[in-house]
């Protein structure tokens, strides 16, 4: 197998127990190579909340959050985005690499199978964004991982987040709306919303205010970066 990033070769090395439990093997598309340019989020003194690396408490963002919401649950991200996760979305949603979706796959499985939610649902891309790139950058990243549900509609904003700084993207106007099958799920249900990357918050923000209003208290957010 060839690494979907760099085309180096991987070697997926069998463990014991996965030869005489016959575990489900989990591919691994990206190398160590690779991988060692990753930063894990994990233990690097985050944000309480967002999960924002070399925080001390709760970061200024989350604090905006926390003043609109009183309580929210901590939103949780892979890795910390540096150079190699931009040039990999640069790939991905930009150039419209879709082979790339599967490039933490192993990563993303792993993350998924220690929490478990009720309902899985993701930030779709507007209708204008779907069709220049022909995908849906985070449907892809995560529909073989997990039973998603489409449960919102992006408008068209005036211009890309990706373009926005970090304070246009604080000012953004509610980008969101419910489909009717939200109405089909209990309020006591626990909710997971996906994203690629997490910034400021904004976008996620938007969708939990959906969900939020709509009556679902029990409200989590997941991203692959940070």
């Amino acid at each position: 197998m060839k690494c979907l990033n760099c085309g180096n070769s991987i070697t997926n090395n069998l463990k014991i127990k996965e030869i005489f439990l016959f575990k489900k093997i989990i591919p691994d598309y990206i190398c160590q190579l690779c991988r060692s340019q990753l930063i894990p989020l994990k233990n690097k003194n985050n944000c309480l909340r967002c999960y924002k690396p070399n925080v001390s408490g709760i970061c200024s963002d989350c604090q905006i959050w926390e003043q609109k919401y009183q309580i929210i649950n901590c939103h949780q991200a892979l890795f910390e985005y540096n150079q190699f996760i931009h040039s990999y979305f640069k790939l991905y949603k930009r150039y419209g690499d879709v082979l790339l979706a599967k490039l933490f796959f192993k990563d993303i499985m792993s993350w998924s199978k220690q929490n478990q939610f009720d309902v899985v649902t993701y930030i779709p891309s507007s209708q204008s964004h779907q069709r220049l790139r022909g995908f849906d950058p985070v449907l892809e990243l995560y529909k073989d991982i997990f039973d998603l549900q489409l449960l919102l509609v992006k408008v068209d904003a005036d211009k890309p987040q990706a373009q926005k700084d970090r304070q246009e993207r604080l000012q953004t106007p509610q980008t969101f709306s419910a489909l009717p099958e939200i109405n089909r799920l209990s309020k006591n249900q626990s909710i997971l919303i996906l994203d690629d990357i997490y910034t400021t918050g904004r976008t996620l923000m938007y969708a939990h205010d959906i969900f939020w209003e709509s009556g679902f208290k029990n409200i989590s957010t997941f991203s692959l970066s940070s």
